[in-house]
Formats: structure tokens, C-alpha cells, sequence
């Protein structure tokens, strides 16, 4: 095998045991036990609340919400259905799935990436106890 091709298969072989590990060693209890607090948004005041088959999402001090409806793929993914939205100008419908994959969890912090219709971003919620 040539050496270029043995890199590449390391490389994909440690990926996939770094993406295997960085799931099954954490403890992503604190999503479901507490409120969220979104930090990487304006709007200070939002938060979310999971649970074991939904998820309510406040925003502009509760004047405006999300539902959704979870499917748990393990401890610390899952597919969010929306069910209800009622923010202005929202790109998403309600029967939208975004896949949501907490990266790790820090001093009480989440870090997460979200995809919906093709689109993903990363971001960072604080659990409020």
C-alpha cells in the first residue's frame, strides 16, 4: 500500500474512533434535567427545555416560541420534528427535522451543531440549574 493511501485510512480510522468516543463518554443527562440558556444568539432571554419526547423553545422573553416533537438517536443526539412556530420571519415549518449533535459538554456549557434542510450551524447553550 502506498504510504499516502495508509494516511488517508488513518486518518478516517481515528476520526471515526475520536467521533465514538466524543458520544458515548459524556454525560448528556443535563439535557433533559434543566433549562438551556442560548448563548450563541442575541436574544439573551432565550432558553429551551427538553425532555424525553418534546422540546419548548422561548424566545424575546416568551413572547414567541418553537415545539417540537424529539426522537432521541442516543444520549446526546436527537431529531427535533417541529410541531408549532410562532417567530416572525422563521425560515423553518412546522414538520421540518433538525438533527441536533451536542460536541461536548464544558463548566455547564453545551456545545452543539444543528442541520435542517441542508443547512448547519454550530452554537453554545448554558445549563441553568
Amino acid at each position: 500500500m502506498r504510504k499516502g493511501g495508509f494516511i488517508i485510512i488513518l486518518f478516517f480510522a481515528l476520526s471515526s474512533f475520536a467521533y465514538g468516543q466524543r458520544s458515548q463518554g459524556m454525560d448528556c443527562s443535563v439535557l433533559k434535567k434543566y433549562k438551556l440558556q442560548y448563548l450563541s444568539i442575541q436574544d439573551t432571554s432565550a432558553y429551551i427545555r427538553l425532555s424525553n419526547d418534546s422540546l419548548e423553545e422561548f424566545h424575546n422573553n416568551g413572547k414567541y416560541s418553537i415545539m417540537a416533537k424529539l426522537d432521541w438517536t442516543n444520549d446526546c443526539e436527537y431529531d427535533m420534528i417541529l410541531s408549532s412556530v410562532n417567530i416572525p420571519n422563521f425560515p423553518y415549518r412546522p414538520g421540518d427535522v433538525m438533527h441536533v449533535m451536542v460536541e461536548k459538554i464544558e463548566n455547564d456549557i453545551v456545545y452543539y451543531i444543528s442541520t435542517i434542510n441542508g443547512n448547519s450551524w454550530e452554537g453554545r447553550l448554558r445549563v441553568l440549574k
